[in-house]
């Protein structure tokens, strides 16, 4: 780890708006790949009740006792990025945040998939830095992504999405190998799983008896109460023609 002012000393006003360098101001960095260290001291010490995201930020009616995470399509977030420091203020209502999540998906470029992590941490601690209580999250790429994860305090809270991973059993075996990477590497004291969380697939955190701390996501609620409307209206249909027969038979 070492300090790095380089951002201080650009001049050009444009090319110091356009890498958002006040986001790592102060910042240790990661060798080789350059991440901002995320800092224990920012990291929530516990889970929050509730956990939210982005996109649905409505629904949080108790925003005291949630988590906001940004596991939604990354245009919801955008300005987000665009502009971290406008809402800080927006976020401060909240519990804690859930580290930026914008997508390193493994077929990109790795450039883009380390800028992408880039831009994730570099926000992170920069709301960090502003005093809000953050969760890192934990979005890699490939498998050369994995130094990002030198950018994370050990032995704190992490979190993860794992919605959209769960569909295949490839998917799920890399995500499977990916936990066990970081729970070797981190020794988390707890995992924040926004999304289904099967034990095939923290499997190294169970055998490490490391707390799995689950919460439904947007597109299982919706699911769940899909599924109960279908179930009511079977239910309904089937009173219907039981009271239909009774009346033929009277």
């Amino acid at each position: 780890m070492e300090k790095n002012n380089k951002f201080k000393k650009i001049t050009n006003n444009y090319v110091r708006t356009l890498f958002l360098s006040y986001l790592v101001e102060g910042a240790e960095w990661t060798k080789p790949d350059g991440y901002p260290i995320i800092e224990k001291w920012m990291v929530a010490d516990n889970p929050p009740k509730e956990a939210f995201q982005w996109d649905c930020r409505h629904e949080a009616i108790e925003p005291e006792i949630t988590g906001m995470s940004f596991y939604c399509r990354d245009e919801k977030f955008t300005p987000i990025l665009n502009n971290p420091r406008n809402y800080v203020d927006k976020l401060s209502k909240y519990e804690c945040i859930i580290g930026l999540d914008a997508s390193p998906y493994d077929n990109m470029p790795l450039a883009v998939q380390k800028s992408q992590i880039y831009t994730n941490l570099a926000i992170t601690y920069f709301f960090g830095a502003q005093g809000l209580k953050v969760i890192p999250n934990i979005r890699l790429g490939n498998d050369k992504t994995i130094g990002m994860l030198d950018a994370i305090p050990k032995e704190c809270l992490i979190a993860v999405g794992t919605n959209g991973f769960m569909r295949n059993i490839e998917t799920r075996r890399i995500f499977r190998n990916q936990m066990a990477i970081v729970v070797d590497a981190l020794r988390p004291t707890g995992i924040i799983v926004y999304g289904p969380a099967y034990d095939y697939v923290f499997q190294s955190a169970i055998d490490s008896a490391i707390p799995i701390y689950q919460y439904d996501s947007h597109t299982m609620k919706r699911n769940a109460e899909i599924h109960s409307r279908t179930r009511a209206r079977k239910r309904k249909a089937k009173s219907n023609t039981k009271l239909e027969g009774e009346c033929i038979e009277g």
